[in-house]
């Protein structure tokens, strides 16, 4: 697929298959240049509590927080940063959410669009017209 840096993008929903976190981040870890860990799904688990599950995971596996691995909670910003990161030929992929339309914080779902974001994010970092970045409580913080 590229012959430059694979960047992932993901996250690990909340109350559901906990026992996968760590392997994901892990074989991300293993297998990608460079780990975003952001939301996805939190539900009413703490994301900040999932983040460092998955981040713990990544540094058993020599991941460097800040340098080969990023907790960015909002999943917006985490795919803009991702973006921003990418140099010619590199591949960015946001994984987990696929063709869902919402993300659930609380008991609350909020409109959500991975496919949107990303367009999104490309427009911004190629200064062309775009649709919005769409927002999540955690676009605030």
């Amino acid at each position: 697929m590229t012959t430059k840096r694979v960047i992932a993008v993901f996250g690990s929903a909340g109350l559901r298959d906990r026992a996968k976190r760590a392997m994901m981040a892990e074989i991300s870890t293993k297998l990608a240049d460079l780990t975003i860990l952001t939301a996805e799904d939190p539900r009413t688990e703490s994301l900040d509590g999932i983040l460092e599950e998955m981040a713990s995971a990544a540094r058993r596996e020599g991941g460097v927080e800040g340098v080969t691995f990023f907790r960015i909670p909002d999943r917006g910003k985490a795919i803009q940063f991702a973006v921003n990161q990418a140099q010619e030929g590199d591949l960015v992929a946001a994984f987990g959410k696929g063709h869902e339309q919402s993300m659930c914080f609380g008991t609350i779902e909020y409109p959500w669009d991975d496919r949107t974001a990303m367009r999104a994010a490309l427009a911004s970092r190629l200064k062309v017209p775009g649709p919005a970045m769409p927002e999540l409580p955690t676009s605030k913080e």
